[in-house]
């Protein structure tokens, strides 16, 4: 079975899920943005601002529309990420077709491999697609008088990759060997502090950095333990 096949099965056995975060989210953030359109973050909003009355400050604030959206993108980021790392590890563990599927024709390296680009794959298109559009609806000038940020961009990527973190460790805890009370845990336990301290960081380069970082750690542990494990 070579890894264009393996890739293959994997993305079709995602897809489900793929099409539930996609919809999720286009359908959450979609109707943020529509009534933010329509109340009081818009254009229209400054109609009710006449010339000579006196202003109250907090009416000039203006946010930028994707301040809402941001957290459902981020839980969704999570949600997929734990659903795949379930779909891709935990049930050919509780089914018990790890050895089926090790001892086939091709090599260990090549299913772990497959695995991984379907995640990323999932990821980057279910979610990474959707995003870009919703920033698109949001820079439209003549529905929101506060254009997006670059910033408010590259954040939305960054919880896209947070999924990823979240998958590798839901991965690693699959794939230990070790008992629930030591540290089986492990990688869901990692994968928790990282999306901890992404908030904690007060620049982006410094948020990615601690994601890099994190993700390095675990898929070093998962190719440790996957290609040394008895299944």
């Amino acid at each position: 079975m070579r890894f264009s096949a393996l890739l293959k099965k994997e993305l079709r056995e995602s897809l489900p899920w793929m099409l539930l975060a996609a919809i999720i989210l286009l359908a959450i953030g979609g109707f943020l943005l529509r009534v933010q359109a329509y109340y009081g973050l818009s254009s229209r909003s400054y109609s009710s601002l006449l010339a000579g009355n006196e202003v109250d400050s907090y009416q000039l604030i203006r946010y930028s529309p994707l301040k809402f959206t941001g957290p459902w993108l981020l839980v969704t980021s999570i949600g997929l990420g734990l659903a795949l790392g379930v779909r891709h590890f935990w049930i050919t563990l509780f089914t018990k077709t790890w050895a089926f599927l090790i001892h086939r024709s091709v090599s260990r390296q090549t299913i772990l491999g497959a695995k991984l680009a379907a995640a990323t794959l999932a990821l980057v298109v279910s979610l990474g697609a959707v995003w870009i559009g919703l920033y698109s609806y949001a820079g439209r000038l003549e529905l929101f008088t506060v254009p997006p940020p670059a910033g408010f961009f590259i954040e939305g990527w960054l919880f896209i990759v947070l999924g990823l973190v979240v998958y590798l460790g839901t991965a690693l805890t699959a794939l230990s060997t070790a008992r629930w009370y030591t540290t089986k845990i492990f990688g869901l336990a990692f994968a928790t502090v990282v999306v901890c301290m992404i908030f904690l960081q007060w620049r982006i380069s410094w948020a990615f950095a601690v994601v890099i970082i994190g993700i390095v750690i675990l898929l070093s542990q998962i190719i440790e333990t996957f290609l040394n494990r008895e299944f």
